[in-house]
């Protein structure tokens, strides 16, 4: 095997090592550091790349919520929550929220935090 292809060998075996697999969500826990970090920066939070990626994975696990939403009214199954469309969650509501879970729980995926959230603010009834 000539160098030229060793080092490309060695180069893609990296780069599958590094790579984020698609579905590997962040946790609560990571997520609630990142904001914290963030919330302690100020007006200077605007310049880190953590809120593009903050933003990029709260999006994340609310669009799953609710294609998961529309799946179950899809199939006729009752909603896990009972909020209308028109009825949006603040940011620091959300924070407060994924806060009160218990630290030994925090290592789920965001998109289980988020509807651990949503659902103790909008239950069914």
């Amino acid at each position: 095997m000539s160098l030229r292809h060793r080092v490309a060998l060695v180069a893609a075996a990296v780069a599958v090592a590094s790579a984020t697999p698609a579905d590997a969500a962040m946790d609560v826990n990571t997520f609630l550091a990142k904001a914290t970090v963030l919330k302690a920066k100020g007006p200077m939070a605007l310049f880190s790349s953590d809120l593009s990626l903050l933003k990029h994975e709260a999006g994340l696990a609310t669009a799953q919520i609710s294609a998961d939403k529309k799946a179950r009214a899809a199939a006729h199954q009752p909603p896990l929550y009972c909020a209308r469309d028109d009825e949006r969650m603040g940011a620091n509501e959300m924070l407060a929220g994924l806060a009160a879970i218990p630290p030994a729980e925090r290592g789920m995926s965001l998109k289980e935090g988020f509807l651990r959230v949503i659902v103790k603010r909008y239950p069914c009834r």
